[in-house]
């Protein structure tokens, strides 16, 4: 058995930073050993874990003491006699744990080898891209149409990225001037403020292309309804986030006369709603996806660095979560690098 690490939340905000033991055997025939080198936090659903704060109908929230994380790079470091596409040295993309030791069975892991050319602390927001990447593949909208993302977080700011480099016309819509800097940095060519006309704004930034599809990933009631108003007739709103507090500052009419009177279609954005690998005339893969990803970035369409604020030794895990929670003008985006941790092994 080895000593290992795990960034954990033992009760409601608080974090911490466990030593357990890993089953360091070897491993069987397809399994194979990975060092974590990095893992990024996902501020909307890691944050959600740990305030606990959420009344949606049937989610009682997670029970505690409870893991966290689930977007991970690290160095495969020993590997089953049956495993054939990875080898012993790979660096690789898992939606696993903050943790420095994992075990995986390769048959059912969603892999991706990491190219030399893309760095492990940037192929970590992979995991981001394929939140909003099943809508890639789902939607009525085609490249050329107009695309409009509400919320410029993790998830928003890889979701307008991944669209614009698919073709579409993108504007990146988020109050924060600090998320809309950091968007145009990464090379995204359009944002908003939704404290503005949006219409108007549109129509300066795109005059001849309508907004045919819409990504509300801020999980704000508000983006909803300013998302109606914005999007053409016959539009696609798709919920990628989720209003995890109840707001009863409108009325439901106010959502559902635009909704009736200009022949929208609001549904959810389930990411898992596509299999998690190939399987025939399904709407392509959570691993294509990833893959997908993975690409992209590896041939510079897309950036993540400027959208890393931070980049933290795991040991730092409880300010890190507390500065994504309260201090959102300096914490955006945090990264935990793990290699001090087998440096000393």
């Amino acid at each position: 058995m080895k000593k290992a690490y795990r960034v954990m939340f033992p009760e409601k905000l608080r974090v911490q930073l466990d030593s357990y033991e890993f089953d360091d055997k070897p491993p069987g025939e397809y399994e194979l050993l990975i060092e974590t080198l990095y893992s990024a936090i996902s501020p909307g659903t890691e944050l959600s874990v740990l305030t606990n704060n959420q009344d949606i109908g049937h989610w009682s929230g997670n029970p505690y003491p409870t893991g966290s994380g689930y977007a991970a790079v690290g160095r495969i470091s020993a590997v089953g006699d049956k495993v054939t596409v990875f080898k012993v040295g790979d660096v690789v993309f898992a939606p696993i744990g903050h943790a420095s030791h994992h075990r995986l069975d390769s048959r059912h892991a969603l892999l991706v080898k990491i190219p030399d050319s893309v760095l492990p602390q940037d192929a970590v927001y992979v995991r981001f891209c394929s939140v909003s990447m099943t809508t890639l593949r789902t939607t009525v909208a085609r490249p050329g149409d107009g695309v409009a993302v509400f919320g410029l977080g993790v998830v928003g700011n890889t979701a307008a990225q991944v669209f614009q480099a698919s073709g579409y016309e993108v504007i990146g819509i988020d109050p924060m001037n600090l998320r809309r800097n950091i968007s145009e940095n990464c090379g995204l060519r359009h944002t908003l403020n939704p404290g503005e006309d949006l219409s108007a704004g549109w129509n300066q930034e795109l005059p001849s292309v309508p907004c045919k599809l819409i990504l509300e990933t801020s999980g704000t009631a508000n983006a909803v309804k300013d998302a109606t108003s914005l999007a053409a007739i016959g539009a696609e709103i798709v919920l990628v986030g989720v209003p995890w507090i109840s707001n009863a500052k409108f009325t439901m009419s106010e959502l559902l006369q635009p909704i009736f009177t200009k022949y929208l279609h609001v549904r959810g954005g389930w990411e898992w709603e596509i299999p998690a690998f190939p399987t025939n005339f399904a709407h392509g893969s959570i691993l294509q996806n990833l893959q997908h990803a993975m690409d992209l970035l590896s041939r510079k369409e897309i950036n993540f660095a400027p959208l890393r604020s931070h980049l933290l030794s795991p040991e730092d895990a409880e300010s890190a979560y507390l500065g994504l929670l309260n201090n959102k003008e300096e914490y955006q985006s945090v990264v935990f690098d793990w290699r001090k941790f087998h440096e000393q092994a």
